[in-house]
């Protein structure tokens, strides 16, 4: 009687080991998915600015406080792309070393 007891508690806990991991999955899968929408909107934004400053810079002169705004708006959004996409190839890489150790 306690050999079943035994294999139905083995059971239970591989059963929510397996969940406990498919959830982690999940959430990480989701993590990623928003981010890279996230990145994705964002180089949509970098590429409607740089058609801003082509537009101000075939304009002329006059327009030096508009070329430096959006000059300065193309680096900001350069450095959040990199930055999203630098977190998240980190979160991936301590996900994979996590999955080793268990191993």
């Amino acid at each position: 009687m306690s050999e079943t007891n035994t294999t139905n508690e083995s059971v239970l806990d591989i059963f929510l080991l397996g969940l406990k991991t498919w959830l982690a999955e999940i959430r990480w899968l989701t993590k990623s998915i928003l981010t890279r929408y996230e990145i994705s909107r964002l180089e949509k934004e970098l590429e409607q600015e740089y058609g801003t400053l082509g537009r101000i810079t075939e304009m002329g002169k006059g327009k030096k406080q508009d070329k430096e705004l959006s000059l300065k708006q193309i680096d900001f959004l350069k450095e959040e792309i990199e930055t999203l996409r630098s977190e998240l190839a980190r979160d991936r890489e301590d996900r994979m070393a996590k999955l080793r150790e268990e191993s």
